[in-house]
């Protein structure tokens, strides 16, 4: 007597499944597409069961944040200068999202509560008031860096020669564009090129203001 079917056992539901999964949805739907309902169906619970693992959507974005920014190296704030701990740490949230770039719409319409990130948020703002900068423009210079490598990060991912200038009388465009870096280095480049000059013009203004 045949018996019935064996049943594929589900796999146990946990929180770090649920933000595995979250990344993995986030990347395979398109922008802003990323729901509770879809991720409940993906993990094969409904999404009342959903909300007996985590307690919010909110919630379940910022533990992706978590999973992403915990790549990120802000011990430079300890050890080099403000301006090059700035750079060095750009460098690195960079290179953390650029792993993860389908992620970066979702989380820049979401405020930020990740713990991971408050606290590299608040080891930046000591080194930069330590080094003497004016408290209401410490944020501003975060969020500039910030602002600044999330979008290098959207180019790092874009095709790569975004500037075609084509068959067009534009000669000196053709020009610059011809003697741009290889094509996995423009964007790289790009950025780098950007971040020091913005941390450099930060310097500059600190010390005009001294």
């Amino acid at each position: 007597m045949t018996g019935a079917p064996k049943r594929t056992p589900r796999a146990h539901v946990t929180e770090a499944r649920i933000v595995a999964e979250a990344l993995r949805l986030i990347r395979d739907e398109p922008a802003g597409k990323f729901t509770l309902s879809r991720l409940a169906k993906r993990l094969g619970i409904s999404t009342p069961s959903l909300y007996s693992h985590v307690p919010s959507k909110q919630y379940i974005i910022e533990r992706v944040r978590s999973s992403v920014v915990s790549q990120i190296d802000d011990s430079v704030f300890e050890t080099l200068p403000w301006d090059r701990a700035l750079v060095e740490w750009g460098k690195s949230y960079a290179e953390a999202f650029a792993r993860h770039p389908e992620t970066i719409h979702l989380l820049a319409t979401h405020s930020v509560q990740a713990p991971e990130l408050i606290r590299q948020y608040e080891r930046a703002a000591a080194a930069l008031l330590a080094a003497g900068w004016p408290e209401d423009r410490i944020m501003h210079a975060i969020t500039a860096v910030e602002s600044l490598v999330l979008g290098s990060v959207l180019d790092m991912v874009a095709p790569p020669q975004m500037v075609q200038p084509g068959e067009g009388d534009f000669p000196l465009l053709h020009s610059l564009v011809d003697d741009l870096p290889s094509e996995e280095d423009r964007a790289q480049r790009s950025f780098v090129f950007g971040l020091e000059a913005l941390v450099a013009g930060f310097a500059s203004g600190l010390e005009a203001d001294a």
